[in-house]
């Protein structure tokens, strides 16, 4: 027997005295308890709809592996709830860079009367509906079945996600040793905030743990171009905070940082989460706002030292051949896909810093390690091809 098989053989009043017996909540970043929204939708004088679907902010995706895995019991749930809102129609929204999954699901939703869309959900056209996060309905099929545990769900490193207690410690799930951040749910925090908290804390349910190989400004301005792509735009505080923060972040890797983005990236990322309707908007400055109050070292380094700590961004990084240590071999030469490299045999080679990709496939062929990187100031180099052994620093 389905889960909703199972949930119609129960009855509407069996089912919902079975919800609200474990206080079943709404998952994610919109907690409530689930019956309070459904008596809210069915509010509607018109049929209300359902919508399912991640937080409108995860950009991570951990929890789609809910879907991937077991396809059928997030539909049933969707149906379950379909059926305590005598739903008009049901939806199941999928992100926009995920229409491989949505075109190899589509004809098993449609199977359960679910029509599938690659986009985010519009708050603003389903105030009146159900909105519905993926795990409430695999919550739903679980109780559905009587296979129900409390708890939430975690992703760390290549562990597939699990399921567990809400007031598992973050240092039980990940190592804190050398950690420099850890990146939880849709905020970063230090690892001595980390030791206090817990699995709960992980709302969108990924932790990753940073190290000092881990560029914190680098890290914050590839989370804010993925929320760029989730966001649809149509909040103007979410659209243009966005790609202002962003922009000042990106500006900071690539050694172009002014100290007055600091001040704009907290003056604009602390209107953004009471000016916007959804959840893109409503969280993802908190990352630049985390990034600036927490670890405010990182960009002074950027900005003021024009160094990256981490070594990450490679607009700090210059790559050099020693004119004292090369032997003119050639081998770097062979090996740089940008054709950056000058010389010829017995000669001094030199690198085109212009062309220069920083890919570093140099440095692993020299084997007389005459190739260096280095995030300082360069030594006095050749302007010209040198005969190996002639060139003098002075």
């Amino acid at each position: 027997m389905t889960a909703f098989e199972s949930a119609k053989e129960m009855g509407y009043v069996a089912l919902v005295e079975k919800i609200n017996a474990v206080s079943l909540m709404e998952y994610g970043l919109c907690p409530e308890l689930f019956m309070d929204r459904v008596f809210r939708a069915n509010e509607n004088p018109e049929k209300p709809f359902v919508y399912a679907g991640l937080n409108n902010a995860d950009v991570d995706l951990a929890l789609l592996e809910l879907l991937s895995k077991d396809p059928e019991k997030i539909f049933d749930g969707i149906d379950i709830a379909g059926m305590l809102t005598d739903a008009g129609a049901k939806f199941l929204y999928l992100p926009v860079n995920c229409t491989a999954l949505a075109d190899e699901l589509r004809n098993k939703a449609g199977a359960h009367g679910i029509i599938l869309v690659n986009d985010i959900i519009n708050v603003r056209e389903t105030e009146k509906d159900l909105i519905l996060h993926i795990v409430t309905a695999c919550d739903l099929a679980d109780l559905a079945l009587g296979t129900y545990e409390a708890g939430v769900y975690v992703k760390t490193g290549e562990e597939p996600l699990k399921k567990v207690p809400a007031d598992t410690p973050v240092s039980d799930l990940v190592s804190l040793d050398g950690a420099k951040a850890v990146y939880l749910g849709y905020r970063l925090y230090t690892p001595e905030e980390a030791k206090a908290l817990t699995a709960k804390d992980a709302s969108s349910a990924l932790i990753r743990v940073l190290t000092e190989k881990d560029c914190i400004v680098d890290e914050t301005a590839r989370r804010l171009l993925l929320d760029r792509t989730a966001s649809c735009g149509k909040c103007v505080f979410c659209r243009e905070g966005l790609i202002q923060l962003e922009y000042m972040q990106k500006e900071i890797t690539q050694g172009r940082g002014k100290a007055e983005y600091i001040d704009l990236t907290q003056e604009i990322g602390s209107v953004m989460g009471d000016s916007t309707l959804c959840t893109v908007g409503q969280v993802s400055a908190d990352i630049p706002l985390d990034a600036i109050a927490k670890f405010r070292g990182e960009y002074d380094s950027h900005i003021k030292k024009n160094q990256c700590p981490a070594g990450v961004c490679t607009s700090f990084v210059h790559i050099y051949i020693d004119p004292q240590t090369c032997t003119g071999c050639g081998d770097c030469l062979d090996v740089c896909p940008a054709d950056c490299i000058e010389g010829k045999p017995k000669f001094i080679h030199m690198i085109d810093e212009f062309d220069c990709t920083k890919c570093g496939k140099c440095i692993e062929a020299c084997e007389e390690g005459a190739v260096q990187q280095t995030s300082g100031k360069l030594p006095k180099l050749p302007d010209r091809l040198t005969k190996v052994g002639k060139f003098k620093k002075h």
